[in-house]
């Protein structure tokens, strides 16, 4: 890029989630609103575990739902997103 007028945002549909794996994201969160951090990472687990199994969670879907919230999240947070993202793709 030489200046501005060159520039070129990334398209939207690089940054989201497919519907599937967003709607399963926002039932999730709100199902463990309030609850321990601990609470929500064993679900996100427990979760990417049963998506494995049955072939509907690829790393690119693993690694587009961190690329999504990751704007979201304080330095602490994506630390340990990015631990939790290691341990998923491990599954």
């Amino acid at each position: 890029m030489k200046d501005f007028n060159d520039f070129k945002p990334k398209s939207k549909e690089n940054l989201s989630l497919n519907g599937d794996a967003m709607s399963k994201f926002t039932e999730l969160a709100s199902k463990f609103e309030g609850k321990s951090s601990d609470e929500l990472i064993s679900a996100i687990i427990a979760e990417a575990e049963k998506g494995r199994r049955n072939g509907t969670l690829s790393d690119k879907d693993i690694d587009d739902f961190a690329r999504t919230i990751s704007p979201m999240l304080t330095d602490i947070q994506k630390k340990a997103l990015n631990g939790i993202v290691k341990k998923i793709k491990k599954i």
